[in-house]
């Protein structure tokens, strides 16, 4: 009897697992806790933005993080309430500007149409302006807090108080 049960356990968890790559996504899903509303396709347009402002050179300034997770994790954690839902609208109308209805995604848009869409959304006031400053200045700083950024072009160290042992007093 034992025997029987412990076939058809393993017929279940084999079958089971053999259904998980097509039920589940194999990119995972950030939650953030303030910025609980922003969805899977809105955090890749966020990406697609910082990038486009300042591509990501992992091969010469390389981080530990994306630049994505870097801004979307700043914003929830640094910034207050208020300028949360700033953020917020501002992602609302710069998808609305995109395609009113949503059915237009930035990737079918040639590079030189996506271009011109964010060069034109810099130039206007209001909420996608303060939209994209916000998502400007953290690309900036994600950049600028590259390691080797900080120690190649800054000169910075990591570790203060160098000891330099044979000085001439």
């Amino acid at each position: 009897m034992n025997r029987r049960n412990a076939l058809k356990n393993m017929g279940l968890l084999t079958g089971g697992l053999t259904f998980i790559p097509y039920s589940c996504s194999l990119t995972p899903e950030l939650v953030f806790k303030r910025l609980a509303n922003v969805k899977k396709e809105q955090q890749d347009l966020i990406g697609w933005v910082c990038n486009c402002i300042l591509p990501e050179d992992l091969e010469n300034f390389p981080t530990p993080e994306s630049r994505q997770f870097f801004v979307l994790t700043q914003i929830n954690d640094c910034e207050n309430t208020k300028i949360i839902l700033r953020f917020l609208k501002g992602l609302e109308s710069f998808q609305l500007a995109l395609s009113p209805t949503k059915e237009i995604k930035i990737d079918w848009l040639t590079p030189e149409e996506q271009f011109v869409f964010l060069s034109l959304q810099f130039e206007k006031k209001g909420a996608i302006k303060i939209f994209l400053e916000m998502l400007k200045n953290y690309s900036l700083l994600h950049f600028e807090t590259s390691e080797n950024y900080m120690k190649n072009y800054l000169d910075f160290e990591f570790m203060p108080g160098r000891y330099i042992g044979d000085v001439t007093v």
